[in-house]
């Protein structure tokens, strides 16, 4: 038993430091992510929330812009097969609660983030509608008009590539 609770003091602050590292290196990506979407010319002027909840985004409109990076391309491929075409709920990120708080409620568009696998982060950005619950993405995506975006990083997350395409949700 001794044995198990000293084990337990010194595997105990090695998992509270990675999960940190990985916080700390997932908030670098969104909030770069985030700066770039609100510095893009298409969203001057727009005021922006942002969900706290993470998002099952696929990145299946991406597919023809990655052919010029043909080991992301592979990537996307192994995701999506990997996965099998499930989808998982969304949940809540508390990286991303600590990053951006809680927004006005006075915000025109709302920001959607997946989250980060390969190095990759896809964003959603949806115009807002007032019959719908804000934080809500089915509702927000539900017959709406949105830009969605796909960021590469390289391993010191700064871009490596980033992708845009205006859509609209059925």
């Amino acid at each position: 038993m001794k044995s198990l609770v000293i084990f337990f003091l010194f595997f105990f602050p090695y998992v509270i430091c990675n999960a940190q590292s990985d916080c700390t290196n997932d908030t670098t990506m969104y909030l770069v992510a985030y700066n770039y979407i609100i510095n893009d010319s298409t969203n001057q002027g727009k005021s922006i929330s942002v969900s706290d909840s993470i998002i099952d985004l696929d990145r299946f409109w991406f597919s023809e812009d990655l052919i010029a990076l043909p080991m992301e391309k592979v990537k996307l491929d192994k995701y999506r097969a990997n996965k099998g075409y499930v989808w998982y709920p969304p949940f809540y990120s508390p990286c991303i609660a600590l990053l951006f708080g809680n927004n006005s409620q006075h915000q025109n568009d709302v920001l959607f983030f997946s989250k980060i696998e390969d190095n990759m982060l896809r964003a959603d950005l949806l115009s807002y509608k007032r019959y719908a619950d804000k934080y809500n993405y089915d509702q927000m995506a539900f017959q709406n008009v949105g830009r969605v975006y796909l960021f590469v990083f390289d391993i010191n997350t700064t871009f490596k590539a980033v992708f845009s395409h205006e859509i609209i949700y059925d």
